[in-house]
């Protein structure tokens, strides 16, 4: 699925990227992201990824005030899974990673993280520009072509000035063969010292083509909180190569 945890049993590399259309600061915000996983016969695995994310249209009558057009680097994350297979149709994926604080974190690169972060909103951490320990658990079911996913996770900030996240998503979709469609919901809660909890949620469609070797994939979705006073839309794509 797009928005949701990436974790299977499926060794795969994968480009993605994500347009959101914007009210403010920005006009857009484009992020692309390299993500890649290994996963042996045993069910154990490693996984990696790294974004980056340019805005676009900041005005540029108070550049000393308002955030102007940047381009920033994400958290780099990396960690490694597990795959529990129970039978033909249910398996269990745990993973366990760190994100390393290789984001941009001055005004105008941390808005532009945050104004590009809708189609991977689960990974709200990845745009801090700092140390983060992150864990999830997803329960993955397929039968009679229909296929669910959920994932429930918890980010641990390293450091005091960062906020916990905790991760409750859910996905549901039929495989039709050439191509799956799936309906989302991505949920992140942050836990902030001394302030009050923020709750962030979007919904999304997504089409994916379902080549043996390629999978390109087509997603479009908005938020479901009241950032979507802010946010109109996103649109996501992608390629995922399966060796």
């Amino acid at each position: 699925m797009a928005t949701l945890d990436r974790g299977d049993g499926i060794s795969k590399i994968a480009v993605d990227a994500g347009l959101t259309f914007l009210d403010d600061p920005y006009d857009l915000a484009l992020r692309l992201e390299l993500y890649g996983q290994y996963v042996t016969r045993s069910g154990f695995g490693i996984y990696g990824s790294l974004p980056l994310t340019m805005s676009f249209g900041a005005p540029e009558d108070n550049p000393d005030v308002i955030p102007n057009d940047a381009t920033a680097l994400g958290n780099l994350e990396a960690g490694g899974l597990y795959v529990l297979t129970k039978s033909r149709e249910l398996s269990f994926v745990f993973h366990g990673g760190v994100s390393f604080p290789t984001a941009g974190d001055d005004r105008d690169e941390a808005a532009t993280l945050r104004a590009g972060i809708w189609p991977r909103l689960t990974d709200l951490a990845n745009t801090t520009g700092l140390w983060y320990l992150r864990f999830g658990f997803s329960p993955l079911f397929y039968a009679s072509k229909f296929f669910l996913r959920g994932d429930l996770g918890f980010d641990i900030a390293l450091e005091e000035a960062g906020a916990h996240f905790l991760r409750f998503n859910i996905g549901a979709g039929v495989d039709l063969g050439a191509v799956a469609l799936s309906l989302e919901l991505v949920n992140s809660l942050a836990f902030i010292e001394h302030e009050d909890n923020e709750f962030f949620d979007d919904l999304a469609l997504t089409v994916r083509f379902m080549g043996k070797t390629f999978q390109p994939y087509l997603a479009v979705g908005t938020p479901l909180d009241d950032s979507r006073d802010n946010v109109d839309l996103f649109i996501a794509g992608g390629l995922q190569f399966v060796p």
